[in-house]
């Protein structure tokens, strides 16, 4: 049973109108009702149901209590083969290997399945499929976007954090605070100011002529993606003017963006800790010494030859550089050294030849081993200390924010100070504490968002898990939880989810384990006659849907199952080969330096640079998002050149040779073996008689190598059943 649909007006109830509103009580002139979303979960009781032996987790009991008011069963559970690659696709993005599949398979041990997830939810490569998502909705690139597209050099220390972040579990409140405001809560932490970068990652057009107004712009997007990503609601709207549904003024808009408003915005954040520092400093330093050293002894060596060509200083110097003359050799700072040395070589009175000329040979020989040693030293400086994109405060004064009347930046109304909308806080004042270098302005809106009573961000963040693993959000809006938005198919398993998510200390592997260990989720795809009649878009769960893998999943899959996957983790962005006709684009940032090393070039996809006029082509083909807005839900097409990518692209037929090549040297020339072999590897399970026939049937006129390239271009190559 879904909510009834009506809106609720002060004093009026209209209904029919598609607009849902959860009303809290009576409606009356002095208490307008509340829209659903802005009211904060209250945790219901798992239903009665009248088969409890289904139950594994409580949510199967909310998803068994709808399916019996309907007349149907829950689908059969799917077979170990299926739950081993579908387990292994969601948690870590990579197919099982054969071994893995047999081990789980042949299991007897009662919590066989349990030890696959926690075997999955412990592995490094965990961090890397969850950070897809969180990316996603980042809008992260690697490169600035606009005409230029320049790139970001040191992004991709922000996508390390992400996966990081989620291998180690990291609570989400504490997830959600460091990328608002980690440089106040936690300034001495380098990870910390990692964090902020989720906040840099805007499109940005550096070459704009009003540089004010390129700040603005990028206020702007931070105000909208954080109010869609933790808060799923389409504040952007209100930039402009007041939300046309959603209860959020145009006030609202700015009131949100006053909490970023002190932020200065930083590509050359240092990220090094204090051990880090002290030995980096003590390392410039003793290059300093020897560079003041090198210089200081060729001015000595070669004064008296210089002062036989040239008597004096040489013309034209500078106030600064005429000082530094002249004060006296030993008393001279490493960057008057500098100035002199600098002044001496330029001197146009006196060729570099006619000195050595004039020096005597032993002096000669002296002049020209300094001189190495110098040229040395300044082509070997010691590396600069690691920096990244990120925001940062040095003061506890804000500057003014101001309501931009229909959005326009030169169009100031109002002052506005930090404050919650109203729709979903009803009163609620923000307590802003400033710190020694900031405002804390960020501080308080990240501590307002990780309220445990919040109304909005755990059902947001649940949703946004439950459509991971199940392809569709409870609510199947997962950025819009505003009145135009879906309402929830389920609102008090929604509830529920919201309410244990922060009983579980905001633990994210608690609740993928909490899911996938579910009856739900154990679900076989195959649907009976019956439940497709009832249930056509499985919005009851009466099975488990098929969800096609992503684009980046599926090149990660041909590399993993050809044996070239290169595993390693983190560092910086890969450049894989592109199609013949993209390399020879040229200038305007649409440049793509292919990586040298072949290990490098078949790193997982999550490293391939991500450039946003340029996306790669076979992730564009799978609907690879446009990373100038924040992404809740990728679109799944179904178009032509899909097929051709996958029959005609360079990686598929590297990959087929490669897997060809694998399997040949675990089956040899035996053919049925081969066929055994290749469907393991590629799909997991063994073939069926038929399959197997027509298989080897095909290998009497075919390569191996085109055998495999077909099982690349099968639907269960591409989708998780």
């Amino acid at each position: 049973m879904t909510r009834p649909r009506h809106v609720c007006i002060p004093g009026v109830v209209v209904a029919g109108l598609g607009l849902l509103l959860l009303c809290g009580g009576v409606v009356g002139a002095d208490e307008p009702a509340m829209h659903w979303a802005f009211v904060s979960p209250v945790r219901p009781e798992p239903p009665k149901v009248m088969d409890p032996s289904w139950v594994r987790q409580p949510i199967d009991a909310f998803v068994l209590a709808r399916l019996e008011s309907e007349g149907l069963r829950p689908a059969p559970e799917a077979s170990r083969t299926v739950l081993a690659r579908r387990l292994s696709f969601d948690l870590i993005g990579l197919p099982p290997s054969p071994e893995e599949v047999q081990l789980f398979v042949e299991d007897p041990a009662p919590d066989a399945y349990e030890k696959l997830v926690e075997r999955l939810l412990a592995s490094p490569h965990y961090g890397e499929k969850q950070a897809h998502g969180w990316l996603d909705l980042a809008r992260y690139a690697d490169s600035d976007g606009f005409e230029f597209d320049q790139a970001r050099p040191e992004m991709w220390r922000y996508r390390d954090w992400v996966v990081s972040a989620f291998n180690r579990d990291l609570p989400f409140d504490r997830f959600l605070t460091l990328q608002l405001a980690g440089d106040e809560v936690a300034a001495d932490d380098p990870e910390a100011i990692v964090a902020t970068g989720f906040n840099r990652l805007y499109p940005d057009m550096v070459d704009l002529n009003d540089q004010a107004l390129r700040r603005q712009n990028a206020l702007n997007d931070m105000t909208e993606t954080t109010a869609s990503v933790f808060l799923g609601l389409t504040m952007g709207c209100a930039r402009c003017h007041d939300h046309k549904f959603d209860p959020i003024p145009q006030k609202d808009f700015y009131a949100i963006q006053a909490f970023f408003t002190p932020a200065q915005f930083r590509d050359d954040l240092v990220i090094a800790g204090e051990q880090e520092r002290k030995t980096h400093g003590q390392s410039v330093q003793k290059w300093r010494e020897e560079v003041h050293s090198a210089r200081k002894a060729i001015l000595q060596i070669e004064a008296t030859a210089r002062g036989k060509i040239a008597v004096g200083r040489p013309p034209g110097l500078s106030d600064e550089v005429v000082k530094a003359f002249e004060k006296p050799e030993d008393s001279r700072t490493f960057e008057e050294v500098g100035l002199v040395f600098e002044a001496i070589e330029r001197d146009p009175r006196i060729p570099p030849k006619s000195v050595m000329e004039t020096l005597d040979p032993e002096a000669r020989e002296q002049s020209i081993s300094s001189r190495k040693r110098l040229a040395d030293l300044v082509k070997n400086p010691p590396a600069p200390l690691p920096h990244a994109r990120g925001l940062c405060e040095s003061s506890t004064e804000a500057p003014p924010t101001y309501l931009l009347r229909r959005g326009e930046f030169t169009t100031r109304g109002p002052e506005v100070l930090p404050s919650f909308p109203q729709s979903v806080t009803r009163g609620s004042v923000p307590e802003i504490h400033p710190t020694e270098h900031s405002t804390g302005r960020r501080t308080a809106l990240a501590r307002w968002l990780t309220r445990p009573d919040h109304p909005l961000t755990a059902r947001v963040l649940v949703n946004r898990l439950w459509q991971g693993h199940f392809g569709r959000g409870i609510v199947a809006t997962p950025s819009d939880f505003g009145i135009m938005g879906e309402e929830p198919t389920d609102p008090a398993l929604l509830d529920w989810l919201a309410t244990e998510i922060v009983a579980r200390e905001w633990s994210l592997k608690a609740m993928h384990r909490l899911i996938v260990t579910s009856a739900t989720y154990r679900q076989s795809s195959a649907a009976g006659a019956e439940a497709l009649r009832a249930d056509p878009e499985n919005s009851l769960l009466s099975r488990h849907s098929r969800i096609r893998i992503e684009g980046e999943a599926i090149r990660d899959a041909m590399l993993s199952v050809s044996g070239r996957l290169n595993p390693a983790i983190g560092g910086p962005c890969v450049f894989p080969e592109l199609p013949g006709e993209l390399t020879r684009l040229s200038g305007k940032g649409a440049i793509w330096p292919v990586s040298v090393r072949e290990e490098d070039r078949n790193r997982r996809s999550l490293y391939v640079f991500l450039r946003r006029n340029l996306r790669y082509p076979l992730f564009e083909a799978f609907d690879k998002p446009d990373t100038n807005t924040s992404c809740a839900r990728r679109p799944v097409t179904t178009i032509a050149p899909q097929a051709l990518s996958l029959l005609n692209g360079n990686l598929p037929s590297d990959s087929a040779r490669a897997l060809a090549e694998r399997v040949v040297r675990v089956a040899g020339e035996d053919r049925t073996g081969q066929v055994e072999r290749a469907y393991r590897l590629a799909l997991g399970r063994s073939p069926d008689a038929e399959e197997k026939r027509l298989a080897v049937a095909y290998l009497d006129t075919s390569p191996l190598s085109d055998l495999c390239l077909a099982l690349f271009n099968l639907n269960e190559f591409l989708y998780i059943d």
